[in-house]
């Protein structure tokens, strides 16, 4: 994660997060419990003179072995595991308490200078004596950076450094190539996003060969059923990959992979695992192509594909069991009814007993049913039954975000409860009343319609309300200075998730587009923005930086 630090007479004064490059997050209290971050820039016979004030950029990071340890520990505590390092090293700065900063294993590499306030003749006026000055003073450099001239020396160090990457114990995608000279640096200048005199050259994705043993068929939530490849264990960037999606049977179609043979892998972004294609050469005896599996692996029932969709689907919902254990995952989620304790494991357990046959059945369990489990006792399955309960009063847009409706996100479910205030209202309207909504399209309008028009969902949303689930409208302002606006998102931000701040903004009655026009009244540009603000800036378009959006949400 990018980080600013600024010290004051040789001490550590203030720490910040990138941000939008203008206004970061403060992680002073944070950053500070770091050992890697020295609090007092080091005073020796080599460096006599310190400046008064000075920025210094870099890097935080979290070496991969002690990402493992991070996730495992999580996990043992039947918590939410980090996806990846960067993902751990944020979290971890951005903890309330410095005390959960501080049990992290968090690293530092100072790779730039941010100004100082010294005489120009007493700083180096290049890049590379900057950063060994910096060591000198005690701030942490990455001990592969190296000076090179030309092209043909750019691609060697290029090289090097990608046949090093699996033996580093942090995570790389590439290479950062700087213009050495300061002043050289300052007439280049930069563009909307980016210095001239910098550029980033990604590594190609990492790959790997293995067999696939088996190919097997799993049912997601919604019915869809994905073909899954089977892996022989196989390392391909320091991550051991032994399952694959193959999408659907299109794919399988198109790749022409059959168990058996030899396959190539790769790390699509380097997280997602990926079939590439088959090796022919080495996959000599051949297996039969793959038959499209004409019922549910899990119920037996029937399978259909919709108009012009890849995907077959099992349309039995919640009477076949692999979906029922998806219906109730999502149902308990965090961003749902946010249920505690109920993880994949406890669900199959319950409908394996036969505790619960439904979503409903959740507020029927009683501690008695589930004490003599495994993996319960008294204090377990009384937290969990407290959890249930207290999951009864929640807010309408929750309980719609939970009824796992197709195309119904959690902005969607936020847009229909400040649209219709109620759930029985939303459940008696219009399909055509649905599409004038603002962002609510036929597509999304036909299976919202359709959810609340069939038997078995009218019967789960009347007994969860018969079970006591209290449904809190949302608070809507329409005096905020975004109501009636036109917004475009784009980058991320530190203080919350795009959907997080979509969601506000709704409220405040503002429409949340995907792309820029003449119509859009605000970009809102987050770190790392896409080529909406280059669109923005050519058609005049205010662009408001994440303080600024949280001085006018507040």
């Amino acid at each position: 994660m990018a980080v600013n630090l600024f010290y004051k007479n040789g001490a550590l004064d203030k720490a910040a997060t990138r941000g939008d490059g203008t206004v970061g997050e403060d992680i002073t209290h944070n950053i500070k419990t770091l050992p890697a971050v020295p609090l007092e820039l080091l005073r020796n016979k080599e460096v006599t003179t310190i400046p008064t004030s000075l920025e210094v950029r870099g890097e935080v990071f979290i070496e991969s072995s002690e990402f493992k340890k991070i996730n495992k520990k999580l996990e043992e505590e039947a918590k939410k595991p980090f996806a990846n390092p960067r993902n751990a090293a944020a979290g971890s700065l951005r903890q309330l308490d410095p005390k959960i900063t501080a049990s992290r294993p968090l690293k530092l590499f100072i790779h730039g200078y941010g100004g100082s306030d010294s005489p120009l003749e007493e700083i180096p006026n290049n890049q590379f004596e900057m950063l060994q000055l910096f060591k000198k003073w005690g701030l942490p450099i990455n001990p592969e950076t190296e000076t090179v001239s030309g092209i043909k020396s750019c691609i060697e160090y290029f090289s090097k450094i990608e046949s090093k990457r699996n033996a580093l114990p942090y995570e790389i995608d590439g290479v950062v190539y700087k213009v050495n000279n300061f002043n050289l640096q300052q007439r280049m200048g930069k563009v909307t996003r980016a210095p001239r005199w910098a550029v980033a050259r990604k590594f190609p994705a990492e790959t790997g060969k293995t067999v696939i043993n088996s190919i097997s068929f799993q049912v997601g939530r919604l019915g869809s059923i994905t073909p899954v490849a089977d892996l022989e264990p196989v390392k391909v960037g320091g991550v051991t990959i032994s399952n694959a999606s193959l999408h659907n049977f299109d794919e399988i179609d198109r790749l022409d992979v059959r168990e058996g043979d030899v396959v190539i892998i790769k790390r699509a972004g380097d997280v997602i695992p990926q079939v590439t294609k088959v090796d022919l050469k080495d996959s000599v005896k051949r297996k039969p192509k793959i038959k499209q599996p004409k019922t549910c692996p899990s119920c037996n029932g029937e399978l259909f594909r919709d108009e012009g969709a890849a995907a077959l689907r099992c349309l039995k919902g919640q009477e076949c069991p692999a979906q029922l254990v998806e219906v109730i995952k999502h149902f308990v989620s965090r961003n749902a009814m946010n249920i505690d304790g109920l993880g994949d494991k406890i669900i199959r357990l319950f409908i394996e007993k036969k505790i619960i046959k439904s979503v409903s059945d959740l507020y029927k369990i009683k501690e008695e049913d589930i004490i003599s489990l495994e993996g319960f006792g008294p204090k377990s399955s009384s937290n969990l039954i407290e959890s249930i309960k207290t999951s009864k009063d929640t807010s309408l847009q929750r309980f719609i975000y939970a009824l796992g409706i197709r195309e119904v996100g959690e902005a969607t479910a936020l847009n229909l409860a400040i649209n219709f205030n109620g759930i029985k209202r939303l459940m008696e309207v219009s399909k055509e009343d649905l599409i004038e909504i603002n962002d609510i399209g036929p597509v999304a309008a036909g299976f919202i319609h359709d959810y609340f028009s069939d038997k078995n969902s009218i019967e789960l949303v009347n007994e969860l309300i018969l079970l006591g689930l209290k449904l809190s409208p949302p608070q809507t302002d329409n005096s905020s200075k975004f109501s009636g606006k036109t917004i475009v998102i784009t980058g991320s931000f530190t203080s919350f998730s795009r959907n997080e701040l979509k969601e506000q903004l709704i409220v405040r009655g503002a429409k949340v587009t995907s792309s820029i026009s003449t119509k859009t009244d605000f970009l809102i540009s987050g770190e790392k923005p896409g080529s909406k603000l280059s669109k923005a800036e050519e058609l005049n378009i205010k662009t408001l930086n994440e303080q600024e959006v949280i001085d006018l949400l507040n």
